[in-house]
């Protein structure tokens, strides 16, 4: 995993919290009840929305993200509300056509009872983060990781792939 703090400026990130606030009166969102697959579901009972990023936020957010991501052909970026009891299993992001996959948190704040940590494994054991305003977790060797399931409030954050 890479971790990066305050990866974006304070101004993007107001963008990005103003779009997706307005977003939240559009009929323009998935779940991933419908969307994922069981595997990484299990023993997880909520859902999240999921929406783009529109073209401006994409392109500010490439030019502002790309020294620090792994080599791409092309970028998708959407926007996840995971609700009340929403988490995703273990799992890796392994596909054919994934370089990457990246978290980047939203929430201006995140109050460790709320639920919802990242949590990873690798050769050095098990690792959490709690989300954290502009903290961006980069998975770039498909380690095994999960979110556990959300306590209270809204976890918000921006889930980019890098596409080959």
């Amino acid at each position: 995993m890479i971790l990066i703090e305050d990866s974006i400026t304070n101004d993007l990130y107001q963008n990005c919290a103003k779009e997706l606030d307005e977003k939240l009166y559009e009929h323009c969102w998935k779940s991933s009840s419908l969307n994922w697959l069981s595997d990484v579901k299990k023993g997880v009972d909520g859902s999240c929305i999921i929406t783009p990023v529109s073209d401006t936020i994409k392109h500010l957010l490439e030019q502002e993200l790309k020294s620090s991501l792994p080599k791409y052909r092309e970028l998708e970026f959407n926007y996840y509300i995971w609700q009340h009891h929403a988490g995703i299993s273990w799992h890796n992001d392994i596909a054919l056509d994934r370089a990457f996959g990246a978290t980047l948190y939203l929430n201006d704040q995140w109050h460790p009872d709320n639920g919802g940590w990242f949590i990873w494994e690798d050769d050095n054991g098990y690792h959490t983060i709690l989300p954290k305003k502009k903290f961006l977790i980069i998975s770039d060797n498909y380690q095994h990781h999960c979110v556990t399931p959300v306590a209270m409030g809204f976890r918000c954050t921006i889930q980019i792939w890098g596409l080959l």
